[in-house]
């Protein structure tokens, strides 16, 4: 299965993965979980949805550092979203995706309940 936005919007939903907005959808790009720059490669695995301005907000930084970010500003971050496509990267084939997965994932878990208390 190649990788495409409706894909993605089939798979997720039609939200931002950053500011849970539904933006019009060629306003809606393909975020990679594990940015290029940290090589991270155009797969299934490490796609998500995020709308134009949060994916050029985000760079190249890790995902829990972009969250708590987020939240602290009072955005609606699709968590469940993220941790669900972390979850996959910790399963993917790809040694990269394998592993900034499981430590992103962890990283996400630690920065959001640090939001809970």
């Amino acid at each position: 299965m190649g990788v495409t936005v409706e894909s993605l919007i089939e798979r997720d939903g039609p939200a931002c993965v950053w500011c849970g907005r539904a933006p019009w959808r060629r306003d809606l790009t393909l975020e990679h979980v594990v940015p290029r720059a940290r090589g991270g490669h155009l797969t299934p695995d490490n796609a998500v949805l995020a709308c134009r301005r949060c994916n050029r907000r985000r760079g190249a930084r890790p995902v829990d550092a972009v969250v708590r970010e987020l939240l602290r500003d009072g955005a609606d971050v699709r968590v469940a979203t993220l941790r669900t496509a972390l979850e996959r990267l910790s399963a993917s084939e790809r040694r990269v995706h394998r592993e900034a997965g499981r430590r992103q994932l962890e990283r996400l878990e630690s920065s959001v309940a640090g939001r809970r208390r």
